[in-house]
């Protein structure tokens, strides 16, 4: 039962993403690409019906030449990732939120429900399932021993591996509004780090559950709830032993395990940050794209040609970065200087079915109001880069 304070911040979040999707039809026009990066299809299938307009942003896993992907409604499918064919596939009976994590031969899906299942990654075959605080939208994380899922209640609970029985769990505070949204916990050594509403990295003893540090990478300022508004809803990321997170209306930070801050910058955005050659590439809330030095912190270049199109979260491939948009375009550019060299779009083809002697507003009436664009994060694989939209369309691209 939703108390009065959850039911503010349900309806307050609610109004957030009613006007963040209002500002997001603001969009720029299409700027022209140099050519540089060639990008085709090699692969397409449905999973399902996807994600469409509701706000979920599933990952696929991937390991030893197979795909683990789940659709927003119920179905957990193996694909081989050189040419897509179905190894299996397994109907959960639950919408499901969260995507696929991998570990070992388990996989893990967070459900609509509130409940985490753990699937035999070589079979399908369910092993067990258990109830979770609340809904989990983000992936889980694992290690040998355990599982660790963030739940939107601002709760992160550890089960075990091999029953799924609680091992411990902790609670952060939340504020009245936050953002819809959670990372996937980052699991160290001896440390779980996570990010939460109210604008702070903290690191649990994975052991234990209890706290052994924390960062404020955002510090609520202004008059009305939603100028007050921090959340890290990105994952954080690592690099030998430095953690790199970004906050909403904060800054990203680098860290040290023990919990020292190296450097912090500004940079507000949603999602997780991406490292590679020595940078740190970052898409802001106002979707322009900014790279960082990942020693100093030092912004260098900044990419503001797609702004507007709310863009996803930027991903790593050979000397390039992938990034998807509303609209169902992956863009592609220079990690160097941040210019743009190349594009496709992925809507599914055909866009519409022909009925004879019908006019033309009947052959499209099939794809009004579907949402065509890719909210997922993009995978960086070995056999090219992994797509999922919110049509429900697996996609593997050849990048050159």
């Amino acid at each position: 039962m939703l108390t009065p304070r959850k039911l503010l911040a349900v309806t307050l979040s609610a109004a957030l993403i009613l006007l963040s999707g209002c500002a997001s039809t603001q969009k720029t026009e299409l700027a022209a690409t140099d050519g540089s990066v060639d990008v085709s299809v090699r692969w397409r299938t449905s999973l399902g019906e996807g994600p469409g307009v509701t706000y979920t942003r599933l990952r696929a896993a991937v390991a030893d030449g197979i795909v683990y992907a789940a659709d927003t409604r119920g179905t957990v499918s193996a694909l081989t990732l050189e040419d897509g064919d179905n190894e299996w596939t397994t109907d959960l009976g639950q919408d499901i939120l969260g995507g696929v994590a991998l570990e070992d031969d388990q996989l893990f899906v967070s459900l609509k429900e509130g409940s985490l299942v753990a699937l035999s990654a070589e079979t399908g075959e369910e092993l067990w399932r258990t109830m979770l605080p609340s809904e989990a939208v983000a992936t889980a994380s694992a290690d040998a021993r355990r599982v660790f899922v963030q739940t939107i209640d601002g709760r992160v609970t550890a089960l075990e591996r091999d029953t799924g029985a609680q091992a411990w769990s902790y609670e952060a505070g939340m504020p009245v509004l936050s953002v819809r949204g959670t990372g996937a916990p980052l699991v160290l050594d001896q440390l779980v780090v996570t990010g939460f509403a109210t604008g702070k990295l903290v690191a649990l003893d994975k052991t234990l559950g209890i706290p052994r540090w924390d960062v404020r990478l955002g510090v609520p300022d202004g008059r009305s709830e939603l100028e007050r508004l921090v959340d890290v809803d990105g994952a954080p990321v690592q690099d030998g032993r430095i953690i790199y997170a970004a906050s909403y209306h904060g800054k990203i930070a680098a860290v040290a395990e023990n919990g020292e801050v190296i450097w912090q910058e500004n940079g507000s955005s949603y999602t997780s940050p991406e490292l590679a050659l020595g940078s740190i590439y970052l898409t802001l809330d106002d979707d322009a794209i900014q790279s960082y030095d990942m020693l100093s912190g030092a912004m260098g270049w900044n990419q503001a040609a797609l702004s507007g199109r709310t863009l996803g979260q930027v991903a790593a491939i050979g000397s390039s970065l992938a990034v998807a948009d509303a609209e169902g375009y992956v863009h592609f550019l220079s990690q160097v200087d941040g210019r743009l060299t190349g594009r496709i779009l992925l809507r599914p083809r055909p866009l519409h079915v022909n009925y004879p002697h019908q006019p033309e507003s009947t052959n499209w009436r099939l794809v009004r109001g579907r949402d065509f664009g890719i909210r997922s994060t993009l995978i960086n694989t070995s056999e090219g880069l992994l797509v999922y939209t919110n049509n429900g369309e697996l996609v593997l691209l050849d990048v050159e």
